[in-house]
């Protein structure tokens, strides 16, 4: 599978973690109840993350039409969206870290964090033409870490939904 056709895969999931969300946002809350302030944050947090994704799943096929440099092409959607999940990632620790909310599945939650932000950091670094310079590869390894924790972020809403 070449890179491309991975990152089409992505935008489509992000569209799918997008609608899930917003059905979920739909459809279980029950007349009269507020939101919890963990569910509310899980779900900006979902959203949030599926149009970046999205958005940075499709910005090489625009930059392509433009230019075929590497770092243009490869480098600037990824330090976009490493910027953006390390920013979405900082704030979910420093949140769950607060003790507003309980952090569900602690025991794979902190190693799926720690795992995605360091692709992420790895991924900027990348963008950035300093370590393995704009390489599609880190960018698709960092696309899948945060999906692995957007599926975790997404269980864990549906948990605190049925509880």
């Amino acid at each position: 599978m070449v890179p491309e056709d991975a990152l089409a895969a992505f935008a489509e999931i992000g569209i799918g973690l997008a609608g899930f969300s917003g059905l979920v946002a739909a459809f279980v809350q029950h007349a009269g109840d507020p939101w919890r302030e963990d569910q509310k944050a899980r779900i900006v947090l979902l959203i949030v993350m599926s149009f970046g994704m999205i958005v940075c799943a499709l910005l090489p096929y625009a930059l392509a039409g433009i230019s075929d440099a590497a770092g243009l092409v490869w480098g600037l959607p990824m330090v976009l969206f490493s910027t953006l999940c390390l920013g979405l990632l900082v704030h979910w620790a420093l949140v769950a870290r607060s003790g507003r909310f309980k952090l569900h599945f602690p025991w794979i939650s902190i190693p799926v964090l720690v795992l995605a932000g360091g692709l992420q950091v790895l991924s900027l670094l990348s963008g950035l033409g300093v370590v393995l310079p704009y390489s599609p590869t880190i960018f698709l390894l960092g696309f899948l870490s945060l999906l692995v924790f957007g599926a975790l972020v997404f269980v864990a809403l549906l948990n605190s939904i049925w509880n």
